[in-house]
């Protein structure tokens, strides 16, 4: 893997040169296939886990699901990360129930119109956001978090991000994103907004790498090609129908739920991986996977050293 343009000006500190050279050499070892080589301390800041929709706080962890069947007994996402070197990795307490309450938004007029914004129907999880993200910070001494983000919990992400009065957006240092569905979908069918307008408020009023304190990366898969021909049930069918939906077109890569096209911010470092998928009932290939997390975490190491580094020579 090749990393461009690491060679820092004379007048940056030792201890920036080394934040810098040390992420450059993870990166190297992971295109290599090397074990994953812990990164110094200033790199692993207390992260923050966001389910996405549908899912339990329990499946980044004990619940995830193992390829032989059953449930892995390696921690998890999170148990990955602490091996890693993550120490504090707090996981937003979500139950699979708690989607539920998406319903009551039919009670809201703007929501039925599909023009509500996400505190509507989604306050109750960008709170824990918040909650979560406090306790976390708090924990590891009032560093700044690392919100890990999959799926729908990318743009509820940036939603609590931009939350007006909030206290997020001083307590993260990084936004990362696994396989999150970041544009509005197109008004017109095939197009499908199903979270009513919130998505589309998001994009509207945070777009891009909104934040300029906060390092955005947006990694995306691209394994499964929508095939409208395809037999019901198959992945390239499934996700066919779901990419219509999102960006008004089938036949496009993505993960098999969301579009390549949809997953990735302007601003952001992107990364995309070509054979990982979206859902977590994939256990061998899925963005959190054991063969498959080392492809995006050197990456998110990468911007942390940039970040620490211009931080250092300010």
């Amino acid at each position: 893997m090749a990393v461009a343009a690491l060679r820092p000006p004379r007048r940056w500190s030792s201890a920036a040169r080394y934040l810098l050279l040390s992420a450059a050499v993870l990166m190297l070892l992971s295109g290599s296939r090397v074990a994953f080589v812990t990164p110094p301390p200033v790199l692993r800041p207390p992260v923050v886990v966001l389910p996405g929709f549908g899912n339990d706080a329990q499946d980044y962890s004990d619940l995830e699901l193992e390829p032989t069947g059953g449930t892995t007994k390696d921690g998890g996402l999170k148990g990955r990360l602490h091996r890693r070197g993550f120490e504090h990795v707090h996981i937003v307490p979500v139950a699979r129930a708690d989607w539920l309450r998406v319903a009551l938004g039919l009670f809201d007029e703007d929501f039925r119109a599909g023009s509500a914004p996400p505190d509507t129907a989604f306050g109750w999880y960008l709170d824990r956001v918040d909650e979560t993200a406090a306790e976390a910070s708090a924990a590891s001494g009032g560093e700044r978090v690392l919100l890990l983000a999959h799926s729908a919990g990318g743009w509820l992400a940036r939603a609590a991000l931009g939350r007006s009065g909030g206290s997020l957006a001083e307590r993260t240092r990084a936004l990362v994103t696994l396989g999150s569905p970041h544009r509005a979908p197109p008004l017109e069918p095939p197009g499908d907004d199903q979270t009513r307008g919130a998505l589309s408020f998001v994009d509207n009023s945070f777009p891009g790498a909104f934040l300029k304190n906060v390092e955005y990366v947006t990694v995306a898969g691209a394994a499964v090609v929508g095939d409208g021909e395809a037999e019901r049930g198959t992945p390239e069918k499934e996700g066919w129908i779901s990419y219509r939906r999102l960006v008004g077109r089938g036949d496009v890569p993505g993960d098999g739920i969301v579009p390549l096209e949809n997953a990735h911010l302007e601003g952001a470092t992107q990364v995309t991986l070509p054979a990982a998928r979206h859902s977590i009932g994939t256990p061998d290939e899925w963005y959190g996977a054991e063969g498959v997390i080392d492809t995006w975490l050197p990456q998110v190491t990468l911007s942390l050293a940039r970040q620490a580094v211009v931080g250092t020579i300010r």
